[in-house]
């Protein structure tokens, strides 16, 4: 990666000269992440205000080295560029360069003094503290500071931050909200694949194409495959996994079969009864002023750990093929009942 998107601003050096810094490097990450308290990782109390090291390396660090800022914008020297209309095609590179800087310009944009107006970029520039969220780089720096951040928090659990009910201005979050990810519906993967069903017929047997597995993805400590927005079922169903084998039937051996991955059960529902509205399917999103709680009828989404199956299968291949049978009370294959909006094959560390 280069220091600069734009080098050609430090014209008698380089970007590692005039800031005596230098690319955030293994060595770096490494010994950062050795660190045991949060003190010196994220930052000290209010009474004891010290920056921790993952805001000066690599937060800070990798803002000053992606940069952004073109001291020429093409604008001033190229007045024409501001006149002609946007998707107009031009042979001229100076001025398909201004618009592409002017595109970066935010409407409405306020800075915080009238100086600055003429001291910062009318561009995303990840090197000054006031243009740089809206540089689209920022977003994926900051993902991936969160997901250091993360990783930390598997190695150290007991390390939390001081003042854990200090509220996050401009938020309503406190700091004790945001030390686990999962209530705001995110995690951490080495790798998912997501294949789409549809909600529109019941399903008896799902067969997925084969998903390559990379090297990376193999070092992988659990892996589930998920059903996704399973509405609530009419009958009780177990629902088998097979990896890797695409034949798989309501016959198929389980005991030492290295290609039964798992199953799950389902506890149907029955007929329903109730009063109006009671048995019918909530909205995809809550009404407006509906401050009840969810639905009993809203979908939900069904995991099958497949760790075993699928880190021995991937020891002699890179391709995992998912097989899903519905098995009714019967034991025989269910063909009307499973519905789902897709399955998925997830890798987690």
């Amino acid at each position: 990666m280069a220091a600069l998107r734009y080098p050609a601003e430090y014209a008698k050096g380089s970007l590692a000269t005039a800031f005596a810094m230098h690319f955030p490097s293994a060595q770096d990450m490494a010994e950062i992440s050795s660190l045991n308290n949060f003190r010196d990782f994220g930052g000290g109390s209010i009474y004891d205000a010290a920056f921790g090291f993952l805001d000066q390396n690599p937060h800070n660090t990798m803002h000053i080295w992606t940069g952004g800022q073109n001291p020429d914008t093409g604008l001033k020297l190229y007045p024409r560029a501001e006149t002609q209309p946007r998707a107009a095609p031009t042979a001229d590179p100076r001025i398909a360069a201004a618009r592409r800087n002017a595109a970066a310009q935010v409407s409405g944009r306020k800075f915080h003094k009238r100086e600055d107006l003429y001291s910062q970029p009318d561009v995303g520039d990840m090197l000054s503290n006031l243009t740089a969220s809206y540089d689209s780089i920022f977003w994926p720096v900051h993902v991936n500071i969160d997901r250091i951040w993360w990783e930390w928090q598997k190695l150290n659990p007991n390390a939390t931050p001081a003042d854990l009910d200090s509220v996050l201005s401009p938020w309503n979050y406190t700091i004790r909200d945001t030390l686990d990810v999962a209530p705001f519906g995110y995690e951490y993967v080495r790798g998912s694949f997501f294949m789409p069903v549809g909600l529109e017929a019941p399903i008896g047997r799902f067969l997925s194409k084969p998903i390559k597995i990379d090297q990376n993805a193999k070092g992988f400590r659990k892996a589930e495959i998920r059903l996704h927005w399973v509405p609530q079922l009419l009958r009780s169903c177990f629902v088998r996994a097979f990896l890797n084998q695409p034949d798989a039937d309501a016959s198929t051996p389980l005991q030492g079969n290295p290609h039964f991955a798992g199953y799950m059960s389902v506890f149907g529902h029955g007929p329903c009864y109730g009063g109006p509205g009671h048995c019918d399917p909530p909205p995809p999103r809550p009404r407006d002023y509906d401050w009840r709680t969810r639905s009993h009828n809203t979908p939900r989404n069904h995991r099958i750990e497949v760790t075993k199956s699928a880190k021995t299968l991937l020891e002699s291949t890179d391709k995992l093929q998912i097989t899903l049978l519905v098995i009714g009370a019967d034991y025989e294959e269910d063909h009307d009942l499973l519905k789902l909006a897709g399955v998925s094959l997830t890798l987690l560390d």
